[in-house]
């Protein structure tokens, strides 16, 4: 089993209804994102999974999508700060291997809840985010010492559990600070919640769906009829990989060129400005540079640009940096 680079990003809410009444939506949108996996967590010698989840909370309330005016067929962009969670999920190791298996896969996910602003005070709104973030850790470690080897993930009714948990703290939370008058003054038009979802994936149907990725879909038709989109990607991690340094000078800022090319194990990228190749597979790799020109042709402007060294080789290990540099000189095309 693998350890997976994971990518989940939640990146469109498009209204098909705004379903406000008069005047236009003003969705707004609280994530948390977790996982439980073997940076945490370990299954015990009785075959019970022990440690805790891993919880991220994302910042935001009333006003964190970019579209405050949401009518019927727009579409809002989810920013990543609220939308986008990159983690390495790591299997969970057994302390005590039965026969061959000695870990288990883990589980990514996020906990969503779409809203809609009204007139519900935003300190009331911003303790009811806190609890969110609270419930979700508190829960998920509760989930976990009743997970084990036979039965590794929750299934639905457990995550229903979960969800209805949560949403109860969450609705005492900003109840509790909504007063009496604050109440009044908003007409009783409160805060709408137009729906919540868990999304969750496990090791292995991250692994079956390869590069591609899966795709995160749910509609929502309360408060108007509304679609959160995204998708998962993973990719295995390769622990026999080192990166590669490149420091390239006297390239023009504005030159759109890229001369100078590595290939290696696999691999073969060109590059035109400064930077570090990550994730190679150890070995030796060849820089070769190219001459080029900018300006026009016949120009006073016209530059012909020559590297310094136009091949090189350097060796790639496992967990370590190598580096290498380029310097181009250049003189009047018609030199």
């Amino acid at each position: 089993m693998n350890t997976l680079d994971v990518k989940l990003k939640l990146n469109n809410l498009h209204c098909f209804e705004e379903g406000d009444g008069i005047g236009s939506a003003e969705p707004y949108l609280w994530t948390v994102f977790f996982k439980i996996d073997g940076d945490t967590a370990r299954v015990s010698p009785a075959l019970a999974l022990t440690g805790t989840a891993t919880v991220r909370g994302t910042p935001g309330n009333q006003g964190d999508l970019p579209n405050h005016d949401v009518d019927p067929g727009e579409n809002v962009p989810i920013p990543a700060v609220i939308g986008e969670f990159r983690t390495r999920l790591k299997p969970i190791p057994l302390e005590q291997p039965v026969g061959n298996v000695k870990e288990v896969g883990g589980v990514v996910g996020v906990i969503t809840v779409l809203m809609e602003e009204d007139n519900t005070p935003n300190s009331a709104i911003a303790k009811g985010h806190v609890a969110l973030d609270k419930a979700v850790r508190e829960s998920l470690n509760a989930l976990v010492p009743t997970l084990n080897f036979a039965h590794q993930e929750p299934t639905d009714a457990e995550i229903e559990q979960m969800k209805a948990r949560i949403g109860a703290a969450v609705t005492k939370a900003i109840k509790d600070d909504v007063s009496v008058w604050e109440w009044l003054g908003g007409f009783g038009n409160m805060d709408d919640r137009i729906g919540s979802e868990v999304f969750r994936f496990s090791h292995k149907e991250l692994e079956r769906a390869g590069a591609g990725g899966l795709e995160i879909r749910k509609r929502f038709k309360n408060e108007g009829d509304w679609e959160l989109q995204g998708r998962v990607t993973a990719s295995p991690v390769s622990t026999a990989v080192g990166s590669l340094q490149i420091t390239l000078r006297g390239i023009p800022t504005a030159a759109a060129v890229v001369p100078v090319r590595v290939t290696g194990p696999g691999f073969s990228k060109a590059v035109g400005r400064s930077t570090t190749l990550t994730g190679l597979p150890a070995g030796t790799y060849t820089i070769t540079a190219g001459t080029f020109t900018t300006g026009l042709p016949g120009k006073p402007t016209c530059r012909f640009h020559t590297p310094d060294l136009p091949t090189q080789q350097r060796t790639v290990a496992v967990g370590q940096t190598a580096s290498v540099s380029v310097s181009y000189t250049s003189e009047p095309c018609d030199a």
